[in-house]
Parts: structure tokens; C-alpha cells; sequence
């Protein structure tokens, strides 16, 4: 087949499938991305991310910048076709509006589109945390027309695929039935073999031996989307508990998916000042952002990972620690429930009770053999349930070959 991906940050999402269909050598692959990048392999043009906007008009700088989107990408498309390349088969992020045109340029091709999410008055990412209340009307009215013009691709789509049940079921009940839920996969040998051997090859932190015990966190960014917050306030209640414990953070302090806090400049400042002395700063170390070498091996040597989210879409970082075998104490949102079940492949706590993540932590560090037990059952439920990369791609390749 010829295959065209379309995303923004290409390869994004993607990654895997487009590894696996270039490893093949049966299929052709283009693409069209916002961002740098180079492949021999790859057939991609690039197309210049439209500005932000003035800001003077919110809502109609969304709609705007939606359709500058969509008009770059198509430029790009009506290149790849005057150069002779046309799809039979184009798989689009639906996030960004970018392949709203796309079907006028290549109407012969299978339109599959990738929906990840779906915004939600309240309940997912924004009016899920009372913490942080939506800030004005206009915040609500900028979701509707993400959703809007993210409906209109659908429209156009012949198929279209979600990661996980629940963010499937963020979207319109007459839109849910065009949707199959295939997750991307976890490349679970490779992440195996890079977090293999002992990590001599990675600078530990100081006070990190052989025997300390080491609770991790990760996130993209630190910030209350991904639970940084109730993290952080636990740390004082597990430090108590476990007196020689070590945490390692994960992540960039700048961006996120969510606002930046009102009086600081990053979220770690803003805990940090919060928690002040309570909390002993040389056991916890900020890693910042790593390459995914030291990633895996930061995560091999956990023995408690600690992973929290908003109702919003599922970090890879949670799949990768259950394929791991990683003990986990996660937040009791979706999409976590669709992946772990409290007591039988990780424990499960309030996304609020930063005490109870603490308790809970604490506990399992105590308890070796039940962290074993948990590790080992969060192994095989990715193994069980066709979530490694491979089984993804012959998934993703079948639907499609269907259509």
C-alpha cells in the first residue's frame, strides 16, 4: 500500500506503525508534519505551523488558526499528488483540523482517522480538579470549536481509531460506533533491553545504592494535569514512612497540556515553595527531560512507580511501566480503570488523597512480595491483551486491509 500520515508533530502517535511498514518493505510511506525531520525512507513534506493568533479575538483566532492548518497541509497534499504519490490510504490526527481537506484532494484514498480526545464541559481535562476552576466562558467556548471542526474531519473519515475504550467514549454517542479502539502498542522488548543490565551507564543520583529504595514519577510535563501536584504532597507523609526512601522526577518543568500557574513560572517552583522544609530535598531528584535510554533505566530500577492523570488521555509512560513490570500505584480516573484494576495488577488511590498515595507507596515498599505479585500481573495483562507494538501494527494493518 501507499500510506500518508498526517500529524503536526509526525511521527507522532504513529511511530511505531511507521516503523513497522518501513521494516516491512512492502508499503510506501509520506507524510506531512509541522515539525523538522528527515528520513530517507520516508517521502515528507513539511508545511509551516501557522502563528497563535492576536489573541484580541480568542475565539476567532481558534477557528483561524484551524483553517490555516488545514489549508498548509492541503498545499502539501496537491505537491505530493502533482509528484504522483496518491494514498490508498491516509491516517490523520483529527486534533488539529489537518486533514479537513484532504479528501477533496485525494478521493479515491481510505480516510482513517486517529481521535484522541474529545472535549468535555467538565470532567476531563478542564472542570475535573476544583482546584483550578475553568477561568472564563470563553475557555468552554474555545473547546466546542476544537470539537467542531474535529467533527467535520470525522465526517469525511471512513474509519476512524481511539487508543483506549474511554477516550473513545468521550466522543457523541452517533460518532462511538465509527470508532475502533486499537492502542498504539508498547514496544515491551525494546524497552526491556534499554532498561536491561544494572544502569551502570546512567549517573545515579547521589544517595542512590544498590538497596535504596526508589519511587518514580513521569510526565511530559510536571504539572496538575499529570497529578504533579498531589505528588509532590505526598512526599513529606512518605519520607516520614520510609525514612531512606529516593524519588525520581521525570520530566520538563516548562509547557503542559494545562495553563501555567498564576504567580510562579513553573509548577515544581510553585511545590516546592508550598511544601517548603517538610519536604527533604536531597531525596528527591529532578531529572528533567532524558533521552528514552535513561528513561528505561530510570524506570527498571523503580520500585514503585507512581503514575497520575486527570481523566484525559493515557501516557505511554503508564503502559510502558506495566510492560516493565513495575509495581504501580496510579489515580482511580479513566483511563487508568482501563488498564489496571486495583489489588490485581496495581493499586489504585484518589486522585485528590495525596495521603493515601503515600500510605499506599509506603506500604508496597515494605512489601516485597507483593509488589513482585503486582509487577508481574501488570506484565502479563500488556502481554494478555495484544498491547505490544507488534500485535498493535498487525491490528492497525487488518483494520485497515478491511475497509
Amino acid at each position: 500500500m501507499k500510506i500518508l500520515f498526517v500529524h503536526q508533530n509526525f511521527p507522532g502517535q504513529f511511530a511505531g506503525l511507521v516503523d513497522h511498514l518501513i521494516a516491512s518493505g512492502d508499503h510506501e510511506v509520506a507524510a506531512i508534519g509541522a515539525r523538522q525531520f528527515q528520513d530517507p525512507r520516508i517521502l515528507y513534506r513539511n508545511y509551516a505551523a501557522p502563528p497563535a493568533g492576536s489573541a484580541q479575538n480568542p475565539l476567532q483566532d481558534e477557528a483561524a488558526v484551524r483553517i490555516s492548518r488545514a489549508e498548509a497541509v492541503a498545499a502539501q497534499a496537491r505537491i505530493l499528488r502533482l509528484n504522483g504519490f496518491a494514498p490508498d490510504v491516509i491516517l490523520a490526527h483529527t486534533g488539529w483540523s489537518e486533514s479537513l481537506f484532504l479528501r477533496d484532494i485525494f478521493p479515491e484514498a481510505k480516510l482513517v482517522c486517529y481521535c484522541e480526545y474529545h472535549y468535555m464541559r467538565r470532567g476531563g481535562d478542564v472542570g475535573f480538579d476544583p482546584e483550578f476552576p475553568v477561568e472564563s466562558l470563553d475557555t468552554l467556548h474555545r473547546l466546542r470549536i476544537r470539537n467542531a471542526f474535529e467533527l467535520s474531519a470525522i465526517d469525511d473519515a471512513d474509519a476512524c481509531i481511539s487508543p483506549t475504550p474511554w477516550q473513545r467514549s468521550t466522543y457523541p454517542s452517533s460518532v462511538r460506533p465509527r470508532i475502533e479502539v486499537i492502542h498504539e502498542g508498547i514496544d515491551a522488548d525494546t524497552l526491556a533491553a534499554v532498561g536491561g543490565g544494572n544502569g551502570h551507564d546512567y549517573a545515579w543520583p547521589a544517595g542512590i545504592g544498590t538497596d535504596t529504595p526508589v519511587v518514580t514519577y513521569v510526565a511530559r510535563y510536571l504539572e496538575p494535569q499529570r497529578g504533579f501536584h498531589t505528588f509532590m504532597r505526598a512526599l513529606p507523609s512518605l519520607q516520614a514512612a520510609v525514612p531512606d526512601v529516593h524519588t525520581v522526577i521525570v520530566g520538563a518543568d516548562q509547557g503542559g497540556y494545562g495553563p501555567p500557574p498564576a504567580e510562579r513560572e513553573t509548577w515544581k517552583e510553585t511545590m516546592l515553595t508550598e511544601l517548603g522544609e517538610r519536604v527533604d530535598l536531597t531525596r528527591v531528584h529532578f531529572a528533567g527531560r532524558v533521552s528514552y535510554r535513561d528513561y528505561a533505566t530510570i524506570l527498571k530500577r523503580s520500585d514503585v512507580h507512581a503514575y497520575l492523570t486527570y481523566p484525559f488521555v493515557l501516557s505511554w509512560s503508564a503502559l510502558e511501566a506495566m510492560a516493565m513490570g513495575k509495581a504501580i500505584v496510579a489515580s482511580d480516573t479513566p483511563p487508568v480503570r482501563d488498564f489496571m484494576t486495583d489489588g490485581e495488577n496495581a493499586r489504585l488511590v484518589d486522585f485528590f488523597d495525596s495521603r493515601a498515595l503515600a500510605d499506599t507507596v509506603a506500604t508496597l515498599l515494605n512489601t516485597r512480595d507483593e509488589r513482585n505479585r503486582l509487577g508481574a500481573a501488570a506484565r502479563q495483562f500488556i502481554l494478555s491483551n495484544d498491547l505490544t507494538r507488534q500485535a498493535a501494527c498487525k491490528k492497525v494493518l487488518d483494520f485497515i486491509r478491511s475497509l
